[in-house]
């Protein structure tokens, strides 16, 4: 691995957290470091070292070096069990295809895809070991695009702090003590079928055996990609899953008004996307927003009967978190974060505003982070003029999801609407660094550099508004996530300002 300083580790955070507000605690350094080296062996030829590397970035062409760096950086960001409501749910699946393989049908095809150092599809292993299927009776693929984190997630070993989210009765199960470190055993390394390099962007895919996968794990992916990208992964994914398949993606990632030929079911506390067994593709063309979005896909709420218990040396799962208060016929069914949200929306359009934002309390208190309804009450606090629990809100955002363009482009727009014009810009910037086509966020810019008293870059903001809205009329990828009835998000409205702006100086 070409050598990179700790120092210059810290000055890469520094630019990171710069750039795109995405801190890096030096305790995340090894996985920075991975990131790096991943990127030094694609370029070697025009940037030999970590020192030419830093100054890439800090040249003419450090912003799309950046953009192929951050991916990778968000790589290191996994956990032995993460989301742990994931794995319950998987748990519930897995008698069925023990079932099936035991019968003599085929064995259970799970595909890892982003398995960063190996954490999750090794969690996987142990899930299917503790509900004893056979490692013949086991398909599993990992695959990473960090060439540098497929060779970590091979070797398997693990340090005191990977593993203390497993187990301990697991832990000594699975793994062998090596001085101060962990070794992944034998016995559990046979559930993995190949853990190779492999970037989802690429055309090809891989497949099982026979037939397509029964399950692919896809966390925290395919919000670095943009729509076009992700519409393109998803229906590979779709392609690749067999008839009836699970596709595990992170809390934070929906397919709503994206991608329509998934079925969204809910399963012990998880949502999950399944394909249908008829194999149905559509994708979901970008619609106009209206008061009150469009409704949600249904949620189908699946139960398993309880699987034979674990042996007794095993503690049992946890239990699944209680949902949030239902009406007493349908106790047994909780909502999904989309319902949530659309009901508070409701809310919101009504000019309940009170009742919305009990709502979105409600639901962060219960079911932990959601982007789209922290985004939604960030704002629904603003409009209330509780402007100091908007921005933690917006914060809190950020803390979920530092990458998130949209978080940035309406934390801007909100201190700008507190005359904290550099703290605007600032997050404006970071927002176009990881979407230059906002047009939104090049207007707001242009806002913020007229209040600093700056016409020459205000006038650069406008012109670049214009220009974006010419690449993308519609003024953004994609729906935005959350609510903001106040803000127009249509781009050529903002083009038609922005001229308008552009006279004025």
């Amino acid at each position: 691995m070409i050598a990179v300083e700790t120092t210059q580790l810290a000055e890469l955070a520094a630019l990171l957290k710069e750039r795109v507000g995405l801190h890096i605690r030096p305790d995340s350094y090894p996985a920075l470091k991975l990131a790096v080296a991943a990127r030094l062996d694609l370029l070697r030829a025009a940037t030999p070292g970590a020192v030419e590397y830093l100054a890439l970035l800090g040249g003419p062409t450090g912003d799309e070096e950046l953009r192929q760096l951050l991916p990778l950086v968000t790589v290191g960001k996994t956990s032995f069990f993460r989301d742990e409501r994931q794995f319950q749910a998987l748990d519930a699946l897995l008698p069925g295809f023990l079932a099936r393989a035991s019968g003599g049908g085929q064995p259970l095809r799970v595909w890892s895809a982003g398995c960063a150092t190996g954490e999750e599809p090794y969690s996987i292993a142990m899930c299917c070991a503790q509900r004893r299927l056979e490692p013949e009776q086991v398909e599993l693929l990992a695959t990473d695009v960090n060439p540098e984190a497929v060779g970590a997630a091979a070797r398997g070993l693990y340090d005191a702090r990977r593993v203390r989210d497993i187990p301990t009765s697991l832990l000594g199960e699975h793994f062998d003590r090596e001085g101060d470190d962990w070794r992944v055993r034998t016995s559990l390394r046979r559930y993995l079928t190949a853990i190779r390099p492999h970037n989802l962007v690429s055309v090809g895919f891989p497949a099982p055996a026979s037939g397509g996968w029964d399950v692919i794990f896809c966390r925290n992916v395919i919000i670095y990609f943009d729509t076009t990208t992700t519409r393109r992964v998803l229906e590979q994914f779709h392609h690749a899953l067999a008839p009836g398949g699970w596709l595990f993606l992170g809390y934070s990632e929906s397919l709503f008004r994206l991608f329509e030929g998934f079925d969204l079911s809910e399963v012990n506390g998880a949502f999950l996307y399944r394909k249908p067994e008829e194999g149905r593709v559509r994708l979901a063309a970008p619609k106009p927003r209206a008061n009150v979005p469009s409704s949600p896909p249904a949620v189908r709420h699946v139960v398993f009967p309880p699987p034979a218990p674990r042996p007794p040396s095993t503690p049992p799962a946890p239990a699944t978190p209680a949902g949030p208060p239902r009406p007493e016929a349908e106790a047994e069914e909780p909502l999904a974060p989309q319902e949530f949200l659309d009901g508070a929306v409701a809310l919101f359009s009504e000019g309940r505003f009170g009742a919305a934002r009990a709502l979105l309390e409600h639901h962060l208190e219960h079911h932990g982070e959601g982007l789209a309804v922290r985004l939604t009450l960030a704002n629904l606090y603003g409009v209330l003029r509780q402007y100091d629990r908007a921005r933690q809100s917006y914060q809190a955002a950020l803390a979920v999801e530092p990458l998130s363009a949209e978080a940035h482009l309406f934390y801007g727009i909100h201190l700008l609407s507190q005359a904290d014009a550099e703290g605007g810009a600032q997050e404006l910037s970071r927002a176009l660094f990881l979407d230059p086509d906002l047009a939104l966020a090049h207007y707001y810019l242009g806002r913020c550099r007229e209040a600093q008293r700056d016409p020459q870059r205000a006038r650069l903001a406008y012109r670049n508004t214009i220009e974006a809205s010419k690449r993308l009329p519609g003024g953004k990828r994609q729906a935005f996530l959350g609510y903001y009835p106040d803000i127009p998000e249509d781009g050529a409205a903002f083009a038609r300002a922005a001229e308008y702006a552009l006279a004025a100086l």
